[in-house]
């Protein structure tokens, strides 16, 4: 995207995003219920799933909804970050996750 590479016309990358969007919330739904805690029930679930959303929106934002290659840029930097803070949130089961290793 920040190349302009020419595979970004291509038909498999503009439908592909979505299918890991719609994969990434079937298999949050799909977790939830399996395990029996839910979102807005158990913190660290409902931090995951807002951020898991927030994800998706940045990426999108990154991917070819920004206006300019530098609001794309920081976009794919925040999707970047919040994709890590949706592991350490999963690693920890704690709304703050790696923080909280640093706060304990």
């Amino acid at each position: 995207m920040l190349l302009d590479h020419p595979l970004l016309t291509h038909k498999i990358v503009k439908i592909l995003p979505h299918i890991i969007d719609t994969a990434l919330l079937t298999s949050a739904i799909y977790l939830a219920f399996n395990i029996n805690q839910y979102p807005f029930v158990d913190g660290w679930l409902t931090a995951k799933l807002l951020a898991l959303l927030a994800y998706i929106g940045l990426g999108i934002i990154a991917l070819g909804r920004g206006k300019t290659k530098r609001i794309r840029l920081v976009a794919l930097i925040l999707a970047i970050l919040t994709f890590s803070y949706i592991v350490s949130v999963a690693m920890t089961h704690n709304p703050l996750g790696i923080l909280s290793v640093c706060v304990a």
